[in-house]
């Protein structure tokens, strides 16, 4: 509708007005650019008209000059101010409507309405008035409003400038047909100059983008319209997306892009993103907001979350620490954020062994509790004992942890105790007890066996704990201050019927500690072990106590148990075999069942290798000899005298009584007394002889006769006879022609030969 109103002189009452009207369609009159032909049929004078009948009208596109004052209009109209814009005095108001009108497009020109306004209470009508003239006089009632600037002539934006048909404007209004933006208010031109100017003027940033891409959706919500230019700035914000920052993408959590065609590329090129980035600490603040507000229906866009969110899923699965180590920043800084993003990553066991090598040394307990919690309920026992061990003691660490996993697990112990000293971690399993903090504990303990060494060995829990350190090394048996002590206590407690810990002893018994010749119960010990530890702490005892005899006496007395299995050791004669001849006697000694023959076996096996035995242990030989009644051995001592070894003497003269008394006559090994002698020679005659003086006719041979000899008795009784009977010169034969007869029957005897040699002997009768 245009109308032109005028002051009614003829009405009846004063402060009347007379309005001429025109009313033609909207929809037509948009599309007019000329509005003086409608003007032309208002009345020019307060003189009504007679009759009101339609009119047809031809309506025009010519654009009217210029108004001098429309770049002061176009500048008011273009700032976007609350109210309309105010232009004083109604002279020529006409001439800048018309021009105005001219230059808008045709969507302003729907909404544009304009008048004389005497104040702003009057502006009721809808819509409100762009432009108003006012009477100077009326100024005052217009403060705060937007005045017309008549003083600059020049359009001061490009929105104005698009208003009055200004070269300038022409940028603008291809932007606006290139976004397929319609202005339809005037307050729109400024955020149409805005996302001009963002997008080619400004700096080349995201934040501009971002900022170009909300006005561009507001003034061009149709995403049929302007496709190609909302695809350009869709491009440019995927390109500055590579390089943006948590903070950029914050930008974009209300970003609504219903206008743009495909703005599913930024969504997608956003969740790339995410499971792309390597969450620098720097952006950290920035990340939790983003994990915040995507986990938050009223904080974001549901698009922006799902990139957002699948974007976590892809960076939770992506192999290297950049998410895991993030995640426990995070978690420190927002503990809230930990279930939420625990749900929107959707680990595996992969991520949890991320998890669980990025973890930190230190969190906050609330921090940390919500990550116990979680590892707990989901059973990762690796990431329950990573997070207990940053806010818990060690000991205390170690006991949530064995009370989180299964009784016979302890998969995530270790992590638990990550944050503890080896020494920690020892006293903590002594204090616990628990089977699997001491197998850790003495896993330790092996590596390093002076953990040990001030512990109560006395008591179970140390015993287990020693061990556990035994059975992955047995280096550990110098763990405690004093390890024998300590095995012996050990075996103490066996002797007196206290428990002892399974498997010490079989440990034990495989180390130096298995030598038990300084244990002063070692004999009542035997009876406890088991086979298989009998059998080695045995071994280890007679290997100990042969190696102390090698270098002196033997250094205790064998029990009945250790010298059966010392002679049945095979180290026992090899062992001999590098000893010296005393040492061997020393040890032989202390063998009450030492066998002769092997004795002897040992001395022909020293002399062949020219072992030099002095004087003494010969007479030791000799000692052990008569006291072992070895018959045999004698003999061969007395064997090897009469082959010239004359050192063998004092073993002979030790065990004088086993040697006969011929051997001790002949070899000069003591005083002969004549009657030992006849002795000797009845003992050899009863042997050569053994039926008597008579036996082969020796007696009539030798010169005597059968009937002297007494007849009654053995035949060694009649040799003493017959023999005394020479003794004494009773008859015949002679002694010398006894043994030349006695010589013709065994002339290779050499007894008998130096019996015959003995001059002295035969001259006596």
């Amino acid at each position: 509708m245009l109308a032109r109103t005028f002051l009614d002189a003829q009405a009846t009452r004063a402060g009347m007005v007379l309005s001429h009207a025109l009313i033609v369609p909207l929809n037509d009159l948009v599309s007019v650019s000329d509005l003086r032909p409608l003007l032309a049929w208002l009345m020019a004078r307060p003189h009504a008209p007679l009759a009101i009948t339609p009119l047809e009208v031809e309506l025009g596109n010519d654009i009217p000059p210029a108004a001098t004052d429309l770049p002061a209009a176009a500048a008011a109209l273009a700032q976007r101010s609350a109210g309309p814009a105010v232009r004083l005095g109604h002279q020529d108001f006409d001439d800048l409507v018309v021009s105005l009108w001219a230059r808008l497009w045709p969507a302003l020109r729907r909404n544009f309405a304009f008048r004389l306004s005497f104040g702003p209470s009057d502006l009721v009508e809808t819509p409100t008035p762009a432009l108003v003239c006012t009477p100077h006089a009326l100024v005052a009632r217009w403060r705060g409003h937007q005045r017309l600037d008549t003083v600059s002539p020049a359009p001061g934006s490009l929105a104005a400038a698009a208003l009055t048909g200004h070269e300038q404007g022409t940028l603008l209004r291809s932007f606006a047909d290139e976004i397929g933006a319609e202005a339809t208010a005037f307050s729109e031109l400024p955020l149409l100059e805005q996302a001009y100017r963002l997008t080619t003027d400004t700096p080349d940033t995201i934040d501009n983008t971002i900022t170009a891409v909300r006005l561009v959706q507001r003034l061009s919500p149709e995403p049929s319209h302007g496709t190609n230019g909302k695809a350009k700035l869709l491009q440019r914000l995927l390109h500055q997306l590579e390089t943006a920052t948590a903070g950029d993408v914050l930008t974009l959590r209300n970003l609504d892009m219903q206008g743009f065609e495909h703005a599913q590329a930024v969504w997608t090129h956003l969740e790339t993103w995410t499971g792309d980035n390597t969450f620098p600490p720097a952006q950290d603040t920035s990340f939790t907001t983003m994990i915040q507000d995507a986990i938050h229906t009223s904080k974001s866009t549901r698009q922006w979350r799902e990139a957002v969110l699948g974007g976590l899923r892809k960076a939770a699965g992506t192999p290297g620490p950049a998410f895991a180590r993030a995640v426990w920043r995070w978690v420190a800084a927002d503990p809230e954020l930990t279930r939420p993003l625990w749900t929107a990553a959707r680990p595996d066991h992969a991520l949890v062994g991320r998890l669980v090598e990025a973890a930190p040394r230190m969190l906050p307990l609330r921090a940390a509790q919500h990550m116990i919690d979680i590892a707990r309920e989901e059973r990762f026992p690796r990431l329950h004992g990573a997070a207990v061990s940053t806010a818990f003691p060690p000991c205390e660490a170690a006991r949530l942890q064995l009370t989180a996993e299964p009784h016979s697990v302890a998969d995530g112990l270790e992590l638990a105790l990550r944050n503890a000293t080896p020494e920690e971690i020892v006293r903590c399993s002594v204090d616990i007890g628990d089977a699997r903090m001491i197998d850790l504990a003495g896993n330790y303990a092996a590596r390093t066996p002076v953990l040990l060494a001030d512990l109560d060995f006395s008591t179970q829990t140390v015993q287990t704990l020693w061990t556990a350190s035994l059975k992955y090394d047995l280096n550990a048996w110098q763990g405690p201050a004093n390890p024998q002590a300590a095995f012996h206590a050990a075996l103490t407690d066996l002797i007196d019927g206290r428990p002892v810990q399974d498997g010490l002893i079989r440990c034990l018994s495989r180390t130096p500690l298995a030598d038990l010749g300084a244990f002063p119960r070692r004999s009542e010990v035997w009876a406890k072990l088991s086979s298989l530890d009998l059998d080695a702490l045995t071994r280890a005892t007679v290997h100990g106590w042969l190696e102390k005899a090698c270098t002196g006496l033997p250094p205790f007395r064998l029990e009945p148990h250790l010298q059966t299995a010392v002679l049945r050791s095979p180290e026992l004669d090899s062992q001999l075999s590098r000893m010296e001849a005393g040492e061997v006697v020393g040890i032989v000694t202390a063998l009450p069942t030492f066998d002769e023959y092997r004795f002897r076996r040992w001395l022909r096996a020293a002399l062949s290798h020219g072992q030099r035995i002095p004087p003494s242990t010969w007479e030791a030989i000799g000692d052990l000899a008569l006291d072992r009644h070895w018959k045999h051995t004698a003999d061969e001592l007395t064997g090897m005298l009469r082959q010239g070894r004359d050192d063998v003497r004092p073993a002979l003269r030790a065990c004088l009584p086993m040697i006969g008394l011929l051997d001790r006559w002949r070899l000069k090994l003591s005083a002969i007394s004549p009657a030992e002698r006849w002795k000797a020679l009845e003992d050899l005659a009863a042997e050569l002889y053994p039926a008597g003086p008579n036996d082969q006719e020796l007696w009539e041979r030798a010169g005597g006769r059968t009937a002297d000899l007494d007849q009654r008795g053995s035949g060694r009784t009649r040799w003493h006879q017959a023999l005394q009977r020479i003794e004494h010169g009773i008859g015949n034969p002679h002694l010398k022609q006894l043994l030349n007869e006695m010589r013709n029957d065994y002339p290779a005897n050499q007894p008998l030969r130096f019996f015959a040699d003995n001059q002295e002997f035969t001259n006596e009768r």
